[in-house]
């Protein structure tokens, strides 16, 4: 049985650690490889509520004073979450977990191409 990294304590992180490995093994694509990647993943998500907890603390914009000067700007943490969905979903990407890469999706572009039918706009 698989289990994540002991860094990963997030209860949310360690459930998401679990669907992807699931997910990984009905594709029969469970490996070290793909186990050393759900665990990245899942790391990125423990950092990515770590980061929406911050937002919800202090908001999206912050009072920043420096010197005589203050403003508002940007939470940092409203770009943190922006990148690591990024990283999450090239991870995602990696694992074949995408809808595009949906075992579904791949099953019917593969019948359609046997046909000779072709698509609406071929019919026309």
């Amino acid at each position: 049985m698989n289990k994540p990294k002991s860094n990963i304590t997030l209860k949310a992180a360690k459930e998401l650690f679990d669907i992807l490995v699931e997910e990984l093994r009905v594709d029969s694509n469970l490996s070290e490889r793909t186990v050393m990647i759900v665990d990245n993943f899942v790391l990125l998500e423990q950092l990515k509520q770590e980061a929406i907890k911050d937002v919800k603390k202090r908001g999206s914009m912050e009072f920043f004073r420096n010197g005589s000067q203050e403003m508002y700007r940007e939470n940092k943490s409203v770009d943190r979450i922006i990148k690591i969905v990024e990283q999450q979903r090239k991870l995602q990407a990696e694992l074949k977990l995408t809808p595009a890469s949906d075992r579904k999706v791949a099953a019917v572009v593969e019948s359609k191409e046997g046909s000779d039918e072709g698509d609406e706009l071929e019919r026309f």
